[in-house]
């Protein structure tokens, strides 16, 4: 007995530090990785392009206002989704190991340009001595906004209600709101990555919209929210593997534009998600989705 133990002893001692480590996180929250294939723009560029870019916005972001942030914005996402996905063909991260020079400088414009949560990111890849970024963007009462590893969690505390988001999406609308006409809305659009189009030249994100409502009426709510989506009863209604409500689905050729959106019930009222984008973008973005529905957690 004494012998086996003593060999026992020595096959730990033997055994790499590793072996006792925590479980790695899975990269991305679990997100499918497919979507970070295909950048927009190379590396190359992305570094040479974030220097005149930050430039730019130093000579200019005093005069731009609500609409005219629109464009900086989309384009200082487009250099950080394919700076991201530069990183995961390089190192199988998108959150750098080491502090990174560009994707600081982008994440400092971040909050600047209307996102929130930029100031989380860019105080993750500072040094420890920069003073930290405070947050410019203030979240409505009830709503929590945090980043663990390379993930962003938005929760709601009114709504019961949250979900997690890889780092570089764009968060760029939360709000709660009584609806013209309508029932009262938790609403949270964001933005996935960039891809290019199909059909047409040109790239841009997709888009994901949650929208909840508080005790909401079923049909009311769903049907509300639909119409103000553009749908009009045309849509073809599909499953989705392993959920209990399917998807409903139409193109819109006249802007090359594809739409769907899912509902539930949840014990505090009723969730609608809508996903939109441009015919190739909203193909290439479509796994993030589904992940996107497996984060959210509604109890």
């Amino acid at each position: 007995m004494r012998r086996r133990i003593l060999l026992l002893a020595l096959l730990v001692l033997r055994l790499p530090s590793s072996a006792w480590a925590e479980p790695a996180a899975p990269v991305q929250g679990g997100y499918s990785t497919k979507p970070l294939e295909r950048a927009v723009f190379d590396p190359a560029r992305v570094a040479v392009d974030a220097v005149a870019f930050d430039g730019w916005l130093n000579a200019n972001y005093s005069t731009l206002n609500a609409d005219s942030m629109k464009g900086p914005r989309e384009h200082l996402y487009y250099l950080i989704d394919s700076w991201v996905k530069s990183l995961y063909a390089r190192d199988r991260v998108v959150l750098p190991r080491k502090h990174d020079a560009v994707l600081r400088s982008l994440f400092s414009w971040s909050e600047r340009l209307g996102v929130f949560g930029g100031h989380l990111v860019y105080n993750s890849l500072a040094p420890d001595e920069l003073v930290p970024m405070p947050s410019l963007m203030q979240l409505p009462s009830g709503f929590r906004l945090s980043l663990r590893g390379d993930m962003l969690s938005l929760s709601s505390e009114t709504g019961h209600w949250s979900f997690a988001v890889p780092y570089y999406f764009m968060i760029w609308q939360v709000s709660e709101y009584e609806a013209k006409a309508g029932p009262k809305t938790q609403l949270v659009a964001l933005s996935t990555g960039a891809a290019v189009h199909e059909g047409q030249a040109g790239h841009s994100q997709a888009t994901l919209m949650l929208l909840f409502g508080p005790g909401a009426d079923e049909a009311g709510f769903v049907g509300y929210w639909a119409r103000q989506l553009g749908f009009d009863g045309d849509e073809r209604e599909e499953e989705i593997p392993g959920r209990p409500t399917g998807t409903r689905r139409l193109f819109d050729k006249s802007r090359n534009m594809h739409r769907e959106y899912t509902a539930w019930r949840t014990p505090h009222g009723q969730l609608v998600v809508a996903y939109l984008g441009m015919n190739g973008t909203y193909q290439w973005n479509r796994p993030h989705f589904f992940d996107f529905l497996g984060a959210i957690r509604a109890e």
